[in-house]
């Protein structure tokens, strides 16, 4: 009997032949004429959204609303020029810092004091 009854595969070729079914996959269904229907339902659909958005962002313009947010992104320009916003958000990263590196140091000692158990117990087994 043979030491090789059972040859390895050849993964190579066979990721080969998968990238080449995915393209000729692709290439069909880009050139499909389904494909092509909804290629241009997209290019519709996104056109009338254009449309929708503007019309939207018209109406804003002259609403209350719209007058609201405007007054609301003046003044927080305003305190992004004053350094408000800065000072907030060092804040707050810092706060995530110190969390992270706290359960980052807990984590730690507690692999330590796995690892000392584990080298404590191969000791007493030897």
């Amino acid at each position: 009997m043979s030491e090789n009854e059972n040859p390895q595969p050849d993964v190579a070729s066979q990721f080969h032949e998968l990238g080449e079914n995915i393209k000729s996959f692709f290439q069909s269904a880009w050139t499909s004429e389904e494909s092509e229907k909804f290629r241009q339902e997209l290019q519709s659909g996104l056109s009338g959204l254009g449309k929708a958005v503007n019309e939207a962002v018209e109406d804003i313009k002259t609403s209350e609303t719209g007058q609201k947010i405007k007054v609301e992104a003046e003044e927080f320009k305003t305190r992004v020029k004053t350094g408000e916003v800065e000072e907030k958000a060092r804040e707050e990263v810092s706060k995530v810092l110190d969390f992270l590196n706290a359960e980052i140091g807990k984590l730690n000692e507690k692999m330590k004091s796995a690892e000392k158990v584990q080298e404590s117990d191969e000791e007493t087994d030897a």
